[in-house]
């Protein structure tokens, strides 16, 4: 077997802290419809395919994952997905292997509860043995109150033909289990091994599968909802820097007018009606005008380049994109050099070196 690399390893379990975790978004696309499944299934198998960077990993990080609440105390981030249940998760390296896999659980089942994992001994020996060993985990969950085990495991494209031949068959299933299973489509996958997997996992009842790829409109839609909230502030600054140079100079504009893009975002529409009135408590000329639209056009029209180069630098991948949004809300990348950053590698590299 392949010796795993230090920074891949065969197989190992999601932390539950992540300095990332303050950047997730959970995404409704994907949750929507899992939810559906567990709230149709008491135990189940579910296939989650999208290509590389598309938010598959973060998903599933999200439902195990813990961050600091309000009260200064730990809260998961997108636990409340199925109530009642109680989550644990892995990802699988170049070197996987059955035996990788089963100690990678292992260790994310102590980490979840708190305490060891049951027996494991002869588990990864076979998909029955295996079925077994999570049955008792699944009953060992519910002696800390868990009403289901959300066993997730991310990266199936890498398992080895032992290990996919050791995931059970919902015939073999355990109740009160349920396998989530990530992965990318299927050109990333050596050819037979996908044709393993997908006879295992064939739709049917109790089995289900969700595919999304970079370009999909539901994931489109989500970068965008992103982008429009988290740069809100930013496109607010510049309207106002704009609005306030016409008070300075007294230029001419257009007075009132309309703009659907204000239309379909009311929060930054009644956020600009708000700043225009204090401006002109302190420019009392232009008191009991209305909201100058037109002259916003440019700055509206720059955010509108602004998301589709953001897009298409990005690629769609949800990471880059998040990263490159933080880095423009926070001023470590300027609007106007966006149209300018590279693709791929070098746009990742590039951005590393920012903030």
């Amino acid at each position: 077997m392949t010796t795993p690399t230090p920074h891949e390893p065969s197989a190992q379990p999601f932390a539950l802290s992540l300095a990332a975790d303050a950047d997730y978004v959970s995404p409704a696309y994907l949750r929507t419809p899992f939810r559906s499944f567990l709230v149709s299934h008491e135990r189940g198998l579910y296939w989650l395919r999208m290509p590389a960077g598309a938010g598959k990993t973060a998903f599933l990080r999200g439902i195990v994952a813990r961050r600091t609440g309000k009260d200064g105390s730990p809260e998961g981030i997108d636990s409340a997905i199925s109530s009642g249940a109680r989550a644990i998760a892995v990802g699988l390296g170049a070197a996987t292997s059955p035996a990788a896999l089963v100690e990678a659980l292992n260790g994310a089942f102590a980490a979840e509860f708190a305490c060891p994992a049951p027996n494991a001994e002869g588990a990864a020996d076979s998909a029955d043995t295996f079925a077994a060993w999570l049955g008792a985990l699944a009953a060992a969950a519910a002696g800390q109150g868990a009403k289901r085990l959300l066993v997730c495991i991310d990266g199936l494209e890498k398992a080895d033909a032992a290990t996919l031949a050791l995931l059970p068959g919902l015939s073999n299933l355990p109740p009160g289990v349920v396998l989530l299973l990530a992965s990318r489509p299927a050109e990333d996958w050596p050819a037979a091994h996908y044709a393993a997997a997908a006879a295992k996992l064939a739709p049917g009842p109790g089995v289900g599968a969700h595919e999304v790829g970079l370009s999909d409109p539901d994931h489109v839609d989500a970068l965008r909802k992103l982008f429009v909230e988290r740069l809100r502030p930013l496109l607010r600054s510049r309207s106002n820097a704009l609005l306030l140079s016409l008070m300075e100079t007294r230029a001419t504009y257009d007075r009132g007018g309309r703009d659907a893009r204000l239309t379909a975002d009311p929060v930054l529409r009644d956020a600009l009606k708000d700043d225009w009135k204090k401006l002109t408590n302190k420019f009392p000329r232009y008191s009991g005008q209305q909201l100058p639209v037109a002259p916003l056009g440019p700055v509206l029209d720059t955010f509108d380049r602004l998301w589709t180069d953001t897009l298409v630098k990005s690629e769609g991948r949800s990471g880059c994109f998040f990263l490159m949004v933080r880095h423009l809300a926070a001023g470590d990348l300027a609007v106007e050099q966006v149209a300018d950053l590279p693709s791929g590698e070098a746009l990742d590299t590039r951005l590393a070196g920012l903030g």
